[in-house]
């Protein structure tokens, strides 16, 4: 999923795993990131290796924030994915859930499996101050 804040960064676009104070900290899965300052990290948690930089905020040359839903049926509803990558919709309106067929999975929250063609996503952008 594409939820989290973003960083155009040398005219390339980031994911922001940290921010502190004036200092932000960049991630990405592409190897060649080492040829613009990025180190390879590895951990227990992931398969792959990832590639970190810390830069300074004014080095940015946009930061924003990026938060996907999904329209289905006519309605919009939160959208998510599970560790095998398959994509369910959500709402914490029982009504809604009910009409549209989503099940109750924790407390106040109802959720659907559904596939790609089902679904029209909505991303929306803000920037960050």
């Amino acid at each position: 999923m594409i939820d989290g804040t973003y960083a155009d960064y040398q005219s390339e676009t980031y994911k922001v795993v940290d921010m502190n104070g004036n200092e932000l900290k960049l991630v990405t899965e592409d190897a060649q990131a080492v040829t613009r300052g990025f180190e390879a990290e590895t951990s227990k948690h992931t398969a792959h290796t990832l590639y970190y930089k810390h830069v300074p905020r004014d080095a940015i040359e946009e930061l924003y924030e990026l938060h996907q839903e999904a329209r289905y049926a006519g309605a919009v509803f939160d959208l998510y994915q599970d560790t095998e990558g398959q994509l369910y919709i959500g709402t914490e309106d029982q009504d809604k859930a009910s009409a549209y067929g989503l099940t109750q999975t924790v407390d106040q929250y109802y959720s659907k499996r559904v596939t790609d063609d089902e679904i029209e996503k909505i991303i929306y952008r803000s920037p960050v101050e």
